[in-house]
């Protein structure tokens, strides 16, 4: 198992997972939005097992982030893949594109159902308000949208602009919401 960066500690794993098993109940789809090595992957494969996750991500970085800098540098999908491939019961399903095209081909179809989504890809403002305004259609009742980094400005901004009268559950730099 290879993991470079540190961005996704065992304490967030474990609150992860727990988000993840709190919607084991809830009909739909298990979706990530940005996996990079597959550290929060794996934690969500391995809560939800047997369902599927859908790993959402291109593997290239986030323009203007440090994120964007380390892919050009190696092969980021090559090391998600053997981490998921030794770490998980292969209940993963790689989605290597953009989340705005992953989210209108669920557009697309029949409306599927979505028990729970883990945002974090872009950390700027507008991609994450984005984000939730376009996966929350689609949530089930119960379910849950969370992410990660509330501490980065941004990303608190477009969560709280997204849920204005709503309470936001926070576990360290992981926020969700249930609806």
């Amino acid at each position: 198992m290879t993991f470079t960066e540190e961005w996704f500690g065992p304490g967030s794993c474990l609150d992860l997972a727990g988000l993840v098993e709190d919607v084991e109940d809830v009909p739909g789809l298990i979706i990530e939005i940005g996996s990079w090595e597959g550290r929060s992957t794996i934690a969500i494969a391995n809560a939800c097992r047997p369902r599927v996750v859908h790993a959402v991500d291109t593997w290239k970085g986030s323009a203007g982030e440090p994120s964007e800098v380390l892919a050009a540098r190696r092969d980021v999908f090559a090391t998600w893949q053997a981490n998921i491939t030794e770490q998980t019961a292969g209940n993963v399903q790689a989605h290597r594109c953009d989340w705005r095209f992953y989210l209108e081909s669920l557009n697309r179809a029949d409306p599927p159902t979505v028990a729970f989504v883990f945002i974090d890809a872009e950390h700027d403002f507008q991609s994450v308000y984005d984000c939730i305004a376009a996966v929350r259609p689609f949530m089930a009742e119960g379910g849950i949208i969370c992410g990660d980094d509330i501490h980065h400005p941004p990303v608190i901004s477009a969560v709280f602009e997204s849920f204005p009268d709503e309470p936001i559950q926070q576990l360290g730099p992981i926020w969700a919401r249930r609806l």
